[in-house]
Parts: structure tokens; C-alpha cells; sequence
């Protein structure tokens, strides 16, 4: 009887490693992953220098792993098994914050501000002599999630110490207070442009603009579904994906952005991203080094430069009411050297508005 239960074992072993295999050589490759938001590995040149440099046999591995077939429902089957049956409170550092998908993120890295911080003063010290300095950050919605339920976070408190004892000559905005958990979308990392307008006046406040930003006529809502954020992939779990709701007014729809990356003219809110691998570029045209937005029927002759990262391109319209120009700099994709050969300084009001995941990764500002 055991002797029958050992070749019934391997019978069925072998025929499921022969399903799998026969799956594989059928179905072709995908080139993109929608879940994850991410270019899947594809089949390594085999070659023998590649062989010998070892690139075959760990691109190999890579490749297989991310072709395998029903990759996605095998990722959502074990994300299901860690969280319903185990009871596990994370599946790969992704947890569950009521509707919230949320993410643990790592610890402080005090170096990495520093860094970050350097590079504001920097900055300061080479081009915006003249201007009116201020500086924000954004926090993770890790901040507010962490606290309610009990997660390990960043130690945020400490981070702002760190930019406040090492940033010069720049206003600090507090925006910890003005947020909360609810004004990110559920399955991204992201805020919602709808929700920060409030964030938004309040940082038009502090920097003296002298105007609102409600348009005469209020904010129109529209709205772009489904929305899947990074999280929802990386989660691998049955959740409802967000919708993405943009706000229209007379001065967002009248303006005009222009960029170093792309000839001519573009609406700020370009609506045929949505269909990218993320969807969230649809603001501002997603990372972009350096972008000009003309505001003609701003309320104020004043100009913005918004040192930034990818929050920033959602904020940004919203300023387009107050402001006559916004600049946004993402010094993620330019050095600091060239900056000044793209953009012309000349006393405006500047925003360093950076997202405490930018920061405890201040290296990759250039």
C-alpha cells in the first residue's frame, strides 16, 4: 500500500510539473505585467560569453520566475493563504489597513536625508538668490496608517528633525497635520488630487500668495476608472482597484505646459496616460525633469518653481488658480549643474515639496 501511495505521489508530481511545462512552451511571453506595473524579465540571449559571465544562468532564473504560467493567480493564491488562513499580518511587507492597502517601510536612514537636505541648500545657494524659500513633506500615508493599526514605520518624527537642524534659508510648511489617511487612494501610495485642495491653500498661505484657489465656480470633478495602484499588484490581493477623480477649472483648462522631454504644447492633465502602465501619470505627464505651465487666467502675476517628485504632479494644477507659472523640477532626472540652463530664476516663490520615501532615498536627487 505505501509502495502504491509513493509511485501515486510522483505520478501526479510529474504530471503537474508537465502541465506547467507544456503550459509554458504554449502560452507566449508577456512583456508587461498590468498587476504589478512593471516590464517582465525575458529570455536571456544564450550565448557564451553570457554563459560564462554567469548572466545566462541568473537571467534564466529571473525569466522563469516572472513567465511562469498563472503567475498572478499562484501570487494571489498565496497572498490569500498568508492572510486568511495563516492569519499572517503582511504578505511581502504589504498589509491591510482597513480598505487601505499599505506597504511597511523600512527605517530611517539618516544619512540619506542629510543628503536631501544638502542638496535643498545647494540649491539654494546656487540659483535662488532673490527668491522666497520653502520646503514640505509629504508624508507616507504609512504615517497615519502604521499609528491606528499598530505597524512598524519610519521614524517620521526624527526625519523632520534631521531637514529642519540641516535645511538654510527655507520656510518649513508642516503638512503631517493638514493630512490623513483617507486622502490617499487604497491601492497606491499617492495622494488624491481631490482630496489635498485644503493642503494645497494652506501651502499657497504660508508662501504669501495672497489669493485663493477655489476657481469662481467651484472644482469639476471628473472621473477616470479603474484605477490599479502599485500597491494592488504587489499585494496580490481580490481588492476593488480606485478611481482616479481630476479637477477641472477655467485655469486648468486654459493652460499650456511645455517640457524639455517633448516638442510643442500639452494639456496639464494628459488623459492619454490612463491607459499606461501607471495610470497616475495622467497628472502633469508623469516624471518629467522640467515642465512650464503658463496660467493665463490666473488670479496673481506671481510664478512657482515646485522642486518635486511624483506628488507633485498632482498639487500642481491646483496652483495654476494662483499662479501665472509653475515650474516643476524633478531633480531625479537632471543634475543640479544643468538645471539653471533650462529654467530662468528670477525671484520667484520656490517649493521643495518631497515625499518622506524621496528623502530616506535623498541620493537619488542628482
Amino acid at each position: 500500500m505505501t509502495k502504491f501511495k509513493n509511485i501515486a505521489t510522483i505520478l501526479v508530481f510529474c504530471l503537474v510539473i508537465g502541465i506547467i511545462a507544456g503550459a509554458k512552451l504554449i502560452l507566449p511571453d508577456s512583456e508587461m505585467s498590468s498587476s504589478e506595473r512593471r516590464k517582465l524579465e525575458q529570455k536571456p540571449e544564450f550565448s557564451a560569453e553570457n554563459i560564462m559571465s554567469g548572466g545566462f544562468s541568473d537571467g534564466i532564473e529571473k525569466y522563469l520566475l516572472d513567465q511562469f504560467p498563472q503567475r498572478d493567480r499562484f501570487r494571489s493564491l498565496k497572498a490569500f493563504v498568508r492572510f486568511d488562513i495563516f492569519r499572517q499580518k503582511d504578505n511581502n511587507g504589504i498589509y491591510m489597513a482597513g480598505d487601505q492597502v499599505c506597504k511597511i517601510d523600512g527605517d530611517l536612514d539618516e544619512n540619506q536625508v542629510k543628503y536631501a537636505a544638502e542638496k535643498i541648500n545647494e540649491v539654494s545657494d546656487r540659483y535662488l538668490a532673490g527668491s522666497k524659500v520653502y520646503y514640505s513633506i509629504i508624508p507616507d500615508k504609512n504615517a497615519y496608517a502604521s499609528e491606528i493599526y499598530n505597524y512598524p514605520h519610519t521614524d517620521y518624527d526624527k526625519m523632520v528633525s534631521i531637514m529642519n537642524q540641516t535645511v538654510e534659508n527655507a520656510k518649513y510648511l508642516e503638512l503631517f497635520l493638514k493630512l490623513s489617511l483617507d486622502d490617499y487612494y487604497r491601492t497606491d501610495t499617492h495622494w488624491k488630487q481631490n482630496c489635498i485642495t485644503d493642503a494645497a491653500q494652506y501651502l499657497a498661505d504660508g508662501m504669501g500668495l495672497g489669493a485663493s484657489l477655489e476657481p469662481k465656480d467651484g472644482w469639476k470633478e471628473n472621473t477616470l476608472s479603474p484605477f490599479y495602484g502599485v500597491y494592488y499588484g504587489q499585494s496580490a490581493l481580490n481588492v476593488e482597484p480606485d478611481e482616479i477623480v481630476y479637477l477641472t477649472s477655467e485655469a486648468t483648462e486654459s493652460a499650456v505646459m511645455t517640457g524639455a522631454e517633448f516638442e510643442g504644447q500639452k494639456n496639464v492633465y494628459t488623459l492619454d496616460k490612463f491607459e499606461d502602465v501607471d495610470s497616475y501619470d495622467i497628472f502633469a505627464g508623469g516624471a518629467q525633469a522640467i515642465l512650464e505651465i503658463e496660467s493665463p487666467n490666473a488670479k496673481t502675476d506671481k510664478e512657482l518653481i515646485i522642486f518635486r517628485d511624483s506628488f507633485g504632479s498632482s498639487i500642481s494644477p491646483l496652483f495654476l488658480e494662483g499662479y501665472a507659472k509653475v515650474t516643476l523640477i524633478d531633480l531625479r532626472y537632471i543634475v543640479t549643474d544643468f538645471v539653471g540652463q533650462f529654467v530662468d530664476f528670477h525671484g520667484q516663490d520656490v517649493l521643495f515639496l518631497y515625499s518622506t520615501g524621496l528623502l530616506n532615498s535623498g541620493r537619488l536627487l542628482r
